[in-house]
């Protein structure tokens, strides 16, 4: 077993705090897709496992690389004072932001369908259909190669 001085230990408690904060980061990104989708009762249970699956990796692979493999309860204490250090004073902020870069995100991505519903509104207050069909018929002229077989 590997003996940690205190500064080592007081490196992994700050490291830790990172840790939470990320977490807390990483919850606010799933509740601000939650919110601007509307998920209902099963999208919501899997960004839950999804959520939990992150954060169980993530401590795991924090204690193997920082910890060699050692269980330090601080670490769990100091993820916990980030994570409570996160939403006490950044999450709100952070998912106003999130939610409006989503917005602006699903907005841009409605824009040519728009854009496309316009066009086809001014298409039929025009009468484009009917001005086409009209040439159409006006510049179509049966061919004299294929007259017999029935193809203009």
């Amino acid at each position: 077993m590997l003996a940690f001085s205190n500064v080592e230990q007081l490196h992994l408690v700050l490291q830790s705090v990172l840790l939470g904060a990320g977490i807390g980061l990483f919850f606010d990104v799933l509740r601000a897709f939650r919110r601007q989708f509307a998920f209902g009762r099963v999208a919501t249970a899997v960004c839950d496992a999804l959520f939990w699956l992150v954060l169980l990796g993530a401590l795991f692979e924090f204690n193997l690389l920082f910890a060699p493999g050692q269980n330090r309860y601080f670490i769990l204490a100091g993820a916990a004072g980030g994570a409570a250090m996160y939403f006490g004073l950044l999450s709100a902020l952070a998912l106003a932001v999130l939610e409006s870069i989503l917005g602006a995100l699903v907005w841009a991505l409605r824009l040519p369908g728009r854009a496309a519903r316009a066009l086809r509104r001014f298409a039929q207050a025009v009468g484009l259909r009917d001005k086409c069909r009209f040439f159409v018929k006006k510049f179509a002229k049966p061919s004299s190669i294929f007259g017999r077989k029935g193809i203009k």
